[in-house]
Protein backbone atom coordinates (compact mmCIF):
# COMPACT_ATOMS: atom_id res chain seq x y z
CA UNK A 1 0.00 0.00 0.00
CA UNK A 2 2.83 2.30 0.35
CA UNK A 3 3.21 2.78 -3.08
CA UNK A 4 -0.43 4.05 -3.67
CA UNK A 5 -1.13 7.75 -3.34
CA UNK A 6 -4.25 8.59 -1.15
CA UNK A 7 -6.67 8.59 -3.91
CA UNK A 8 -5.44 5.00 -5.45
CA UNK A 9 -6.26 4.08 -1.33
CA UNK A 10 -9.70 5.47 -0.67
CA UNK A 11 -10.38 4.23 -4.77
CA UNK A 12 -9.49 0.84 -3.68
CA UNK A 13 -11.11 0.47 -0.33
CA UNK A 14 -14.06 2.42 -1.51
CA UNK A 15 -14.37 -0.21 -4.41
CA UNK A 16 -14.09 -3.06 -1.88
CA UNK A 17 -15.99 -1.46 0.47
CA UNK A 18 -19.12 -0.95 -2.07
CA UNK A 19 -18.91 -4.58 -3.56
CA UNK A 20 -18.77 -6.34 -0.42
CA UNK A 21 -21.98 -3.77 0.94
CA UNK A 22 -23.89 -5.15 -2.41
CA UNK A 23 -23.55 -8.49 -1.87
CA UNK A 24 -23.91 -8.45 2.05
CA UNK A 25 -27.14 -6.71 0.54
CA UNK A 26 -28.17 -9.99 -1.19
CA UNK A 27 -27.14 -12.29 0.65
CA UNK A 28 -29.58 -10.06 3.88
CA UNK A 29 -32.22 -10.43 1.58
CA UNK A 30 -32.02 -14.32 0.99
CA UNK A 31 -31.88 -14.68 4.66
CA UNK A 32 -35.09 -12.67 5.07
CA UNK A 33 -36.76 -14.81 2.51
CA UNK A 34 -36.67 -18.08 4.20
CA UNK A 35 -35.11 -20.13 6.72
CA UNK A 36 -31.49 -19.49 6.46
CA UNK A 37 -29.29 -22.26 6.62
CA UNK A 38 -25.38 -22.25 8.22
CA UNK A 39 -23.68 -21.54 5.13
CA UNK A 40 -25.90 -18.58 4.51
CA UNK A 41 -25.10 -17.18 7.88
CA UNK A 42 -21.14 -17.66 7.48
CA UNK A 43 -21.52 -15.91 3.95
CA UNK A 44 -23.72 -12.82 5.61
CA UNK A 45 -20.59 -12.21 8.55
CA UNK A 46 -17.77 -12.99 6.11
CA UNK A 47 -18.89 -10.02 3.69
CA UNK A 48 -20.05 -7.89 6.52
CA UNK A 49 -16.47 -8.27 7.83
CA UNK A 50 -15.16 -7.25 4.30
CA UNK A 51 -17.06 -4.05 4.24
CA UNK A 52 -15.77 -3.02 7.60
CA UNK A 53 -12.55 -3.99 6.39
CA UNK A 54 -12.83 -1.46 3.60
CA UNK A 55 -14.42 1.32 6.03
CA UNK A 56 -11.39 0.94 8.15
CA UNK A 57 -9.40 1.18 5.10
CA UNK A 58 -10.57 4.31 4.32
CA UNK A 59 -10.40 5.81 7.63
CA UNK A 60 -6.91 4.73 8.00
CA UNK A 61 -6.12 6.12 5.04
CA UNK A 62 -7.64 9.40 6.13
CA UNK A 63 -5.93 9.18 8.89
CA UNK A 64 -2.39 8.64 7.61
CA UNK A 65 -3.07 11.62 5.17
CA UNK A 66 -3.24 13.81 7.89
CA UNK A 67 -0.69 12.93 9.87
CA UNK A 68 1.73 12.95 6.73
CA UNK A 69 0.29 16.71 6.52
CA UNK A 70 1.44 18.03 9.86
Amino acid sequence: MRNFSFKGRIIYFSVITVICLAFFSLQLFANSEGSPGAGSVTLLILWGLMAAFGIGGIIFSIIQQGRQRK
